[in-house]
């Protein structure tokens, strides 16, 4: 048995993406016009990525600090390259606003797994 077979995926995802959805949606394309279609792309990119990395690998390793530390940096850099790499060249504050809103809402969401998901860890 690995140290993830106890974590509700679906549960955590889900929640990780009402974090991660209404902000990219909000700030991404009501605030700075970028289509709905990309921010779902990145948000879905975000999601996933920042999951794996950061939420399954460091989270139950090193603590909330570092995970979310981790979340800040992937998220500002997945979010600013991608928003390059669809043609949004001006793209810096937008990519720090959303990450440091999703980055927030992160650390309530790492405190959430340490509690419920990986409670057989000493962290």
């Amino acid at each position: 048995m690995n140290e993830n077979s106890i974590v509700n995926h679906g549960k955590a995802l889900a929640l990780k993406g009402g974090l991660i959805f209404p902000v990219v949606w909000i700030v991404l394309t009501l605030i700075y016009g970028v289509s709905f279609f990309h921010s779902t792309l990145l948000g879905i990119a975000l999601l996933l990525v920042s999951y794996v990395a950061g939420d399954m690998m460091v989270l139950p390793k090193m603590g909330n600090g570092a995970a979310t530390f981790g979340d800040l940096i992937i998220g500002f850099l997945l979010l600013w390259g991608g928003l390059h790499l669809l043609g949004y060249d001006d793209s810096l504050g937008e990519a720090l606003l959303t990450g440091a809103l999703i980055t927030f809402g992160e650390f309530f969401f790492h405190a959430w797994m340490l509690r419920t998901q990986f409670s057989h860890h000493q962290v």
